[in-house]
């Protein structure tokens, strides 16, 4: 019977990427991969990544020079919002995007090819990979060698290691041998229907002059591009070669067969049907005219999770094999990074013979992972009835961006996710985390209701445009391998209050109000986080909180002038009582009390690149 150090089941990104990180951070280290297809030509989505997934494959995995040479780099993320009747040309549609490449590089994967080129490049890196290897049996055993059965070739073979490590995608083959629970997800009820289309133009194509000047005649084509609707969205994603990835999500509680709401279709189940949605929307018809779909496949149900993804009897899950969230902002890719640096780490810590250390890992890793998918989920939770209105997702995206590159990218480009003492902090903040993330979701969805009855759902899908960079300018200096835990608690609480402030200018109807910086600074985290409904009432005791600070100022600033009280109303109206109305000292206090209340907060909301 041969004999490895790991046994990885399953050849994908996941299995791929884990093969080349051990080989590279541990050439002694003897690795298997077994993988069922006897080729690697499967079409898979995933194909779009983010920062923390190109960081991922840039800096650990050295795979920097090869991405540029055969795959593409990616332009952001890039969102456009439609008509009630989805009938508006692409230039017209309201648009979140950047002008220019991002900062921090992203790609879009071809996966089929790159997943032959893993095989390739692990093989010659020392680690054996075998096609065709479907495995049967797997017996854990925690105190000694582990056996994995595969049959390859019509013959039964069987190999004995250390670890082993599933990365086999939907067909869970470990968790479910083990008997570890896959939960269905029943809190985001999603399902996805999606195609490869050869012969598309692409957004590129579309020669409007002022269309193409708005983004600075950046490339749009090489965005991950949305198409937002109430419910759902359509995906277009550019390929290596001919081909164009596009594809639909939607929320069968909103668009199911029987839940669709006035003028929506129900979601598409096959090849007919997918054909048939897109062509109901104007701009997806028109960039697909001509096209060929080559082919097609859907998923009815999206999320889900497990009990445990990593253990001391030495094997491990990554990437589909676990958990999945919702391909929304493409965080698929980010997970296997995440999980294949957790067990690389654990890894090494135990061939090492560090056992407490190996264990704290273990501990540390599966609460963190379980972390984040359940935040990760929450982000999507309420999010479909809030994805038609620009109005409303611009500042859900700001809030969203702002917190994946404070919170997400940049403790990994630091080398922090890894360390167990800073996870156990962070494990400390789940439940505000968690909550914070549960209360912004309730207002967006209440105020897109809100929105909706008031027939302003829809009131600027049509013809504006939002940098998709405002809201992380101020983190492209500050993001690398020093972390200024200072700047980024300061960062949570700009966006917070950026963003609810202006989600109560918005239900109240109160204009002006969301860059005031009084205001904005009132509205940190733990504030926002007790703001449960957004009333009258409500706002009115957060402005005389406000007011009697500003009060106690002005009796600073003005100790002779007798201020007994600053009131702020609705409309920016500000009123002082103390001084005699007519005086010059009523005049300069007043004057000074305005001056506060009207000072810009910079707001996240506001700032335009």
């Amino acid at each position: 019977m041969r004999t490895f150090d790991i046994v990885i089941i399953g050849s994908g990104i996941a299995g791929g990427f884990l093969a080349r990180q051990l080989r590279l951070a541990c050439p002694d280290l003897g690795v298997l991969v077994l993988e069922a297809a006897g080729a690697m030509e499967d079409y898979k989505v995933g194909e779009s990544t983010v920062e923390v997934a190109a960081n991922y494959m840039v800096r650990r995995l050295n795979l920097g020079t090869y991405l540029y040479q055969h795959q593409l780099p990616k332009n952001g993320l890039r969102f456009f919002f439609d008509s009630p009747g989805k009938d508006l040309p692409l230039p017209r549609m309201s648009e979140i995007g950047s002008d220019h490449m991002p900062f921090h590089p992203s790609f879009q994967l071809e996966r089929a090819r790159l997943e032959r080129d893993l095989v390739a490049m692990n093989r010659a890196a020392g680690a054996e990979v075998e096609l065709g290897a479907k495995v049967v049996d797997v017996a854990i055993d925690g105190r000694g060698r582990h056996k994995v059965v595969y049959e390859q070739g019509g013959e039964r073979r069987e190999v004995a290691c250390r670890w082993v490590c599933d990365a086999s995608g939907r067909r869970h083959v470990l968790l479910r041998k083990l008997g570890v629970k896959v939960h269905k997800e029943a809190r985001l009820n999603t399902a996805a229907a999606w195609g490869r289309y050869r012969g598309v133009a692409g957004l590129d194509a579309v020669t409007d002059a002022a269309w193409r000047s708005r983004a600075r005649y950046t490339s749009r084509h090489l965005s991950t591009n949305h198409f937002m609707y109430d419910g759902y969205w359509i995906w277009f994603i550019p390929l290596a070669g001919d081909l164009m990835s596009v594809g639909v999500v939607f929320d069968k509680d909103r668009i199911g067969e029987g839940n669709a709401p006035a003028g929506a279709l129900p979601g598409p189940r096959t090849r007919a049907d997918f054909e048939r949605f897109l062509g109901a929307h104007r701009a997806a018809r028109e960039l697909l005219e001509g096209a060929e779909l080559e082919d097609f496949q859907s998923y009815a149900h999206l999320p889900y999770h497990a009990d445990r993804y990593f253990s001391t009897d030495r094997y491990a899950v990554t990437g589909e094999a676990g958990a999945f969230t919702d391909p929304f902002y493409s965080p698929g890719s980010d997970f296997i990074a995440t999980a294949n640096e957790f067990i690389t780490q654990m890894i090494l810590a135990d061939v090492g013979g560090d056992r407490s250390g190996f264990e704290e890992k273990v501990a540390a890793y599966d609460a963190y992972y379980r972390f984040k998918y359940d935040s990760t989920l929450r982000l999507y939770e309420r999010m479909y009835p809030v994805f038609g209105s620009f109005e409303l997702y611009r500042l859900k995206y700001l809030l969203d961006f702002n917190n994946y590159y404070n919170l997400v990218v940049w403790p990994f480009m630091a080398d922090r996710v890894t360390d167990v003492g800073w996870i156990r902090e962070e494990l400390r903040f789940t439940d505000l985390v968690l909550r914070a993330l549960s209360t912004m979701g309730e207002h967006f969805a209440s105020l897109a209701s809100d929105l909706r009855a008031r027939g302003e759902y829809f009131a600027q899908n049509e013809g504006r445009f939002a940098n998709g960079l405002n809201g992380v300018a101020q983190l492209e200096t500050r993001l690398g391998p020093s972390i200024d835990e200072r700047f980024r608690r300061e960062q949570v609480d700009r966006a917070y209050g950026s963003v609810f402030a202006a989600l109560v200018e918005r239900r109240l109807g109160e204009p002006g109000l969301s860059d005031r910086a009084r205001l904005v600074s009132e509205l940190k985290l733990p504030q926002v986080l007790v703001f449960r409904d957004i009333t009258p009432d409500r706002l009115a005791r957060v402005l005389e909180r406000i007011g009697e600070r500003m009060t106690r100022e002005l009796r600073g600033e003005f100790p002779d002038a007798g201020v007994e009280r600053v009131e702020l109303g609705p409309g920016g109206e500000v009123s002082v009582t103390g001084p005699a109305a007519g005086t010059e000292a009523h005049a300069e206090v007043l004057a000074r009390a305005r001056a506060l209340w009207d000072a810009s907060a910079g707001s996240l909301a506001h700032i335009s690149l």
